[in-house]
């Protein structure tokens, strides 16, 4: 049996301020790691319990080299780095896989409930919509797992995180890692009980993954993101396929999620400091 993890950071208890997720040279973010290898380990042991003999760890967070390959047994692959063609779900494609785990995940940029909602790339999008609607990351992450045939079985992150995922992926069983209490604040939880309830989610998730379905999007979607940078709107939209649908909206047609996925991963390296 193979398992894939997409691991993010935001949603990790004990984790409240940007300093700890940005701010990369810093005794801030050197525990923030730590406080998101713990709780990474915590699904593994869970993946394994529940008779895992492969799990595939996406560490998709920032720089995407926020966990360390030594503190991680053979069993365990890390993808890191980026950019990268899925995105947050690199390596789902390099199946089979019985089951997916989102932890440490977060709402969307667009949502009022939560710590750090954004939705990408906080600094890129103001708003991604698929087929007009606003989505999070946990929406476009089921999807992609669920255009490979793998059903996201859990979940990890704030009290608002859950609430939405469980809007999204029927059946779908969560921890709530932290209360939020404001984009920058929440009421924590002993790291020790998070990381048992963490563990014990993921095991009993995999051990019933068959009752669960794949979810995911048939045929062509549109695709609107909304960027923060005027600039850099206009300039991708000189591209064959975009448009703008005002001064700060692009709009375009993408065949499946895949080739959706690959224009919202890709477009946050072309920042216009890059230019």
């Amino acid at each position: 049996m193979r398992v894939f993890i997409c691991a993010d950071m935001e949603g990790v208890s004990g984790i409240v301020k940007r300093r700890q997720t940005d701010d990369l040279d810093t005794a801030d973010y050197a525990r923030a790691c730590e406080l998101f290898s713990a709780e990474v380990r915590a699904a593994v042991d869970g993946a394994r319990d529940a008779g895992a003999e492969e799990i595939v760890v996406a560490d998709s967070h920032g720089p995407a080299t926020n966990l360390d390959p030594r503190d991680f047994a053979e069993d365990v692959r890390l993808v890191q780095g980026w950019p990268r063609p899925l995105n947050m779900m690199e390596g789902i494609q390099h199946g089979p896989f019985e089951a997916a785990v989102l932890l440490g995940h977060h709402t969307a940029i667009t949502s009022r409930e939560g710590n750090f909602p954004h939705t990408v790339s906080s600094g890129t999008y103001s708003a991604i919509r698929v087929g007009g609607v606003e989505v999070s990351e946990a929406q476009l992450n089921t999807w992609i797992a669920g255009h490979y045939g793998v059903p996201v079985v859990a979940a990890t992150g704030d009290d608002a995180l859950v609430e939405h995922v469980r809007e999204v992926v029927s059946g779908v069983e969560t921890v709530a890692t932290k209360r939020a209490c404001g984009m920058y604040a929440a009421e924590q939880m002993a790291p020790t009980r998070v990381l048992a309830e963490i563990r014990n989610c993921v095991r009993h998730a995999i051990l019933t993954a068959a009752e669960r379905e794949p979810i995911s999007l048939s045929g062509s979607l549109e695709l609107q993101l909304r960027c923060k940078d005027r600039f850099l709107a206009h300039v991708v939209s000189y591209l064959p396929g975009f448009e703008l649908t005002d001064a700060h909206t692009l709009r375009t047609d993408c065949e499946d999620i895949v080739a959706a996925i690959r224009i919202v991963g890709a477009i946050p390296h072309l920042r216009a400091e890059s230019f």
